[in-house]
């Protein structure tokens, strides 16, 4: 049976990420008020999977105001220079040349050899982090694993694996406080984001420019970046680091709430250990129920109709992607989980020209790193009573620790 901490409704959809259980407020917000206007805070919110859908593929909605492509806190620094060239955070002219670049590069990996590397990583790291597997190493492993598989698809070298963690921590964090206030982004933590997003520009440059050192990836974004005609380095540089980015929080948190979904379901657990086979549609119901983007947002371009509603120019809307999932009209009984689930539809993954590329990149590292931790006796039982969610506006991230 399914455990979850009782807790009040979240107060706005910004605090419902790090809630112990947003989704009957997502579900209701979902079937009851598919798109409205928060007086209180001063946003919209698209909750429904037709008002999302609708959101994300509008030619009015920009993933950046306009008159601020790049949040004021990180203005001066190389942490501006990373966050104002990546793909998924532009709406200008160069962006579709650009997205095709990095979306071709990825989808040329060949996914056998990506789950090879995973598993080679994978039994690497048991001997870096300990031979104990409590919750504490549980998570270091969650985030370790899916960023260095990405790291060396790129070419970076084992001794600068650590160093890299450490710098998209720095610039992550610095990133999310300066473009949605949690946390607030205090002049050490900028200070640190722009150091991190300058090593990082340094360590992946010399990387490109070294065709010994060049990992598949990073060569493959480099052949596709020049066949699609973008010739701008810092563009190539920064996407190749757009990578680790994503895989950073977003893999390593859909790692975390898949454990959780077979720690709080014996019955499931008991399936997957006899047919490692199910850990495919377990991962995908996971996404589907438990989505690690439960937000994202977007700004009017002009002023324009969107839902049925008149919107102005500038006006933020956020955009419930979890929400979406939990909608009986995207999903019949969508509170359910259900691995057998047939044309299971989720939004983790974007619709409209800011779709993510990574869908079965991701699905399967996470895969291989929830088999490896079964088999390697993941504490399930100890989990949930050492659950926390990472403070954020938009991203659903479980941390455990001892």
């Amino acid at each position: 049976m399914q455990t979850m901490t009782l807790a009040a409704e979240p107060q706005h959809v910004r605090a419902a990420p790090s809630h112990p259980d947003p989704y009957p407020y997502y579900g209701r917000l979902a079937r009851e008020r598919p798109f409205f206007r928060d007086e209180t805070n001063g946003w919209w919110v698209a909750a429904s999977a037709a008002a999302v859908t609708a959101v994300l593929t509008s030619e009015l909605c920009l993933t950046r105001p306009s008159s601020e492509p790049v949040p004021e806190a990180l203005r001066d620094g190389a942490a501006a220079e990373l966050f104002g060239r990546l793909v998924r955070l532009r709406d200008d002219e160069a962006r579709g040349r650009l997205k095709a670049a990095v979306t071709a590069a990825l989808r040329s990996i060949d996914l056998g050899q990506v789950a090879d590397l995973t598993r080679r990583r994978a039994a690497e790291l048991d001997s870096e982090l300990g031979p104990t597997l409590d919750a504490a190493s549980t998570t270091r492993f969650m985030f370790a694993l899916p960023v260095q598989v990405v790291a060396q698809l790129l070419g970076l070298p084992h001794t600068r694996f650590g160093d890299a963690m450490g710098w998209l921590g720095d610039y992550g964090a610095a990133a999310a406080a300066a473009g949605t206030g949690i946390p607030t982004p205090t002049p050490e933590l900028v200070t640190r984001g722009h150091r991190g997003a300058q090593a990082l520009f340094d360590l992946v440059r010399a990387i490109k420019d070294d065709d010994t050192a060049r990992g598949p990836l990073l060569g493959a974004l480099v052949r596709e970046a020049r066949l699609a005609g973008c010739d701008d380095e810092k563009d190539v540089v920064a996407n190749a680091i757009g990578y680790m980015i994503q895989g950073y929080a977003a893999m390593a948190s859909l790692i975390g709430s898949t454990l959780l979904a077979l720690a709080r379901r014996p019955a499931l657990r008991a399936e997957v250990d006899a047919d490692r086979t199910l850990l495919r549609p377990l991962v995908q119901e996971v996404v589907r129920c438990d989505p690690v983007t439960n937000s994202t947002f977007r700004f009017m371009a002009r002023d324009g109709e969107i839902a049925g509603h008149r919107l102005r120019q500038g006006e933020m809307i956020i955009v419930l992607l979890a929400a979406a999932n939990r909608d009986p009209a995207l999903n019949p009984e969508p509170d359910r989980f259900d691995i057998a689930r047939t044309d299971r539809k989720y939004l983790e993954f974007g619709a409209g020209s800011h779709v993510c590329p990574a869908d079965r990149f991701a699905v399967l590292v996470v895969e291989i790193a929830v088999d490896h931790l079964l088999t390697r006796g993941v504490p399930l039982e100890r989990l949930e009573s050492s659950l926390s969610y990472a403070a954020s506006g938009h991203v659903r991230t479980p941390l455990f620790k001892a």
